[in-house]
């Protein structure tokens, strides 16, 4: 059966029929979500379901969502680019932005773009070699090796002389690094509609050809250590976990049945100004998630403190918010909340100096003030996340905006 594609951004409502999808089916798409720590992605409602900050894509029986970002790109493909430039710029996957433009018409286009870049990551690794390791084996020789093991040579070899049932270690390519990897590169030779994807996962198993094809589960993942010569292959592995930790398996073909992998955008959005400002001002002294506690406890009773917890701290005198929503004055301004967060982070920090970034929606705002006190300065500022990040130094134009008040 065909699998039934829809692409939908964020923030939009989409009926069950719509989707295709009855309540049924709907309910074990939750409970599916729910297993994978995703229950925020959607919000089921009784007439269908409303898509969050979450970006990527979903695939539950014959059913795909693909979910795109609207605010960092003009058309679908500088969406995907822009996308896929800014998980390489926080999380050190080296996804080629031309590589996610050439599959932007594909069915699927986020999802192949990951696993073409699993493919090609891992077919670079495999040039240098193929991890070997010493593995614990139990076997009934011919001839002694390693140490015997007298209480089952005797239960297999009671009145035969002619073998013993031996431990030993074996230096082969049939070790748990190796599964893992074929597991996961055959599941995505049969997921993968790209021709070009399909014939290097395809190569990737002849090299592993006498590697064991058996299902793997993102626990078993966790027993990995992988020594100094195989350091190599990290970028490979912790894909190949990303896709274990997201789906569900079929033990009957090796395949993954089901499929989601998605992004925050808020902690995206949040992670990516962070490492811009780290990287354009590598002396400076800039702090993330840095919390400080207001309340221990109401009455002393236990669990009942508060901290608060701004993004970014910058040099100690500036405190920048990051907020991934649409601003657009006066119709799409700043939430009350926000602007009490702000106020109390001013407060408990000492620090007058707030900045409330947004990405840009249809207008660029460039420091506008929104509040000017002795105790607090509030300004709004946005960051133009629809040109191409890809261009040279775009991102570090928008970085030194922050600062350029």
């Amino acid at each position: 059966m065909n699998s039934r594609t829809i692409t939908r951004a964020e923030y939009e409502d989409i009926s069950y029929p719509g989707l295709g999808l009855t309540f049924e089916k709907a309910r074990k798409l939750k409970e599916f979500l729910d297993s994978k720590k995703l229950s925020k992605a959607l919000d089921f409602k009784l007439s269908g379901i409303k898509t969050g900050s979450y970006v990527g894509v979903i695939k539950y029986a014959d059913f795909q969502l693909n979910i795109i970002p609207k605010i960092i790109g003009d058309t679908n493909s500088v969406c995907l680019e822009n996308l896929a430039f800014m998980l390489s710029y926080t999380r050190q996957l080296t996804i080629h932005t031309t590589g996610a433009a050439q599959l932007t018409n594909c069915q699927n286009p986020f999802l192949e773009v990951l696993i073409a870049h699993y493919a090609d990551v891992f077919l670079k690794a495999l040039s240098r070699q193929v991890p070997h390791r010493y593995e614990p084996r139990e076997e009934n020789l011919a001839t002694i090796k390693g140490k015997i093991l007298f209480a089952q040579n005797i239960r297999h070899n009671f009145g035969n002389l002619a073998r013993t049932y031996c431990k030993f270690d074996e230096f082969t390519p049939d070790n748990l690094l190796n599964q893992t990897l074929k597991f996961v590169s055959h599941a995505l030779q049969k997921l993968t509609s790209v021709s070009q994807t399909r014939q290097k996962l395809l190569k990737i198993n002849a090299v592993y050809d006498e590697v064991t094809l058996r299902p793997i589960t993102y626990a078993e993942t966790q027993k990995i250590i992988l020594n100094r010569n195989q350091t190599i292959f990290k970028e490979p592995l912790e894909l190949a976990q990303m896709f274990l930790q997201n789906s569900t398996i079929s033990l009957h073909n090796h395949t993954f049945t089901n499929l989601a992998i998605l992004f925050d955008m808020n902690k995206l959005f949040e992670e990516f100004v962070y490492m811009a400002l780290k990287r354009t001002y590598p002396k400076w002294n800039i702090k993330a998630q840095n919390a400080k506690l207001i309340i221990a406890s109401i009455n002393n009773i236990l669990n009942t403190d508060y901290t608060i917890r701004p993004d970014i701290i910058v040099n100690g005198n500036t405190i920048i918010d990051t907020k991934y929503k649409i601003i657009d004055l006066p119709n799409k301004r700043p939430s009350e909340s926000d602007i009490y967060q702000m106020l109390a982070y001013a407060k408990f920090y000492g620090i007058k100096n707030i900045i409330l970034c947004y990405p840009t929606y249809q207008k660029n705002y460039n420091h506008l003030s929104v509040l000017e006190d002795k105790g607090c300065s509030i300004t709004l500022l946005t960051l133009d996340l629809h040109q191409k990040l890809t261009e040279q130094n775009i991102y570090l134009t928008f970085v030194h905006s922050l600062f350029s008040h």
